[in-house]
């Protein structure tokens, strides 16, 4: 009702609207911050593609450069410390906040899309909507009234985001040391701009430790995030998982085999849920993303749903050793012979406990006189 209520409004404020040129000109030059803001995050979400191509890594450091420069000239600017003095550059400033706005937006849609190719789960979403409110309050006025100590905290934020999956990209490795270090690149990086920003105040100091508060508490939630597991395990990303009754690699081919569905369920590629014989074991398959050189191990984790107790217990702790650099994903599976009828979820955790994917089934008894006709798909 509210919903139908609201977009009528939109629809008769619409029809009223005079859709001349003029009119939608001004219109867009009137929310000309917000226009910018999407056009970069629309960039980004065009043109962005692998988390570790050096095309992107390379528009983003771009970013964060420009971005860098702006807070530093805007905030002279606004303090009466600089203006600019050639013509050609002070048409260029005119554009400064647009410009602003068009590199933020750049910036929390890459991270908005690479983080949620990593994402799995309720918990690590958290993270997720943290970026997306990021993203809106970066557009609401009462937020900029706040000034540089919000601002440079947005900055810290685009500036560690970035280095938790770059840093982890260069080492080829992913854990708990590579996340500590790549925090400690970014308060090095933040602090270097608040230094920046205060160089010319009376009380530098002063100055400099009162503009990084903010930054400073980003940083510590990001360090609780990443100790509750929160934070998506970039750049690992789950590309296919799915459970069959048979796995069989012949070369550089896995033929995984499942019962062919009912004409009903034509869209089912696995074997969900699972018709259990006695002989027949459970095959978990996965393919897994990880970048060119990328070596690291992740532990595969069989859970069983306990009716009485109302929660999943951890059967089995199998560990997976992924090697990065295939376009289409590392390929390995486990399976399991010991097993109940009922509920199971069966997930891929980095070494440290982040989700990387995960897929619930339930067993159930079949009948084993009942003739079985198998399908195969390859990977």
């Amino acid at each position: 009702m509210y919903l139908q209520t609201f977009f009528s409004w939109i629809k008769g404020h619409w029809i009223q609207f005079d859709k001349s040129p003029r009119n939608i000109y001004f219109l867009l030059k009137k929310h000309r911050n917000v226009v910018f803001f999407l056009a970069g995050f629309l960039f980004d979400a065009i043109t962005i593609d692998r988390i570790d191509a050096w095309t992107d890594i390379t528009i983003q450091i771009v970013y964060l450069a420009g971005l860098s420069f702006l807070l530093v000239y805007q905030y002279r600017a606004n303090n009466g410390y600089w203006t600019p003095q050639k013509p050609w550059l002070n048409r260029l400033w005119q554009f400064n906040v647009e410009a602003l706005h068009f590199l933020y937006g750049g910036l929390l849609s890459a991270y908005v899309i690479l983080y949620l190719k990593s994402t799995s789960g309720a918990r690590t979403f958290i993270f997720l909507l943290l970026l997306i409110f990021l993203l809106i309050i970066n557009e609401m006025p009462q937020i900029r009234r706040f000034g540089y100590r919000l601002r440079l905290g947005l900055y810290a934020f685009c500036v560690s985001s970035f280095m938790i999956y770059f840093v982890a990209i260069l080492i080829g490795r992913m854990g708990q040391w590579i996340f500590y270090l790549s925090l400690l690149i970014s308060v090095a990086l933040v602090w270097m701009m608040a230094t920046l920003l205060a160089a010319k105040e009376e009380n530098k100091k002063k100055s400099r430790i009162r503009l990084f508060l903010p930054a400073g508490g980003l940083f510590a939630l990001l360090i609780v995030l990443y100790q509750l597991r929160l934070i998506p395990p970039v750049p690992l990303s789950i590309q296919y998982q799915g459970i069959f009754h048979h796995v069989l690699r012949n070369d550089n081919i896995f033929r995984l085999r499942y019962p062919k569905p009912p004409f009903y369920a034509f869209w089912r590629k696995d074997s969900q849920p699972f018709m259990s014989r006695p002989e027949d074991s459970i095959h978990y398959f996965t393919r897994i993303f990880a970048p060119s050189r990328f070596k690291t191990k992740v532990k595969v984790r069989w859970e069983f749903y306990d009716e009485r107790k109302k929660k999943y217990i951890t059967t089995d702790v199998i560990p997976l050793e992924v090697i990065g650099g295939r376009a289409e994903g590392f390929r390995g599976y486990v399976n399991k012979s010991n097993y109940d009828p009922g509920s199971w979820r069966v997930s891929t955790e980095t070494q440290v406990g982040q989700t990387v994917g995960y897929v619930k089934f339930r067993v159930k008894p079949d009948n084993p006189k009942k003739q079985r006709t198998w399908v195969d798909l390859n990977m």
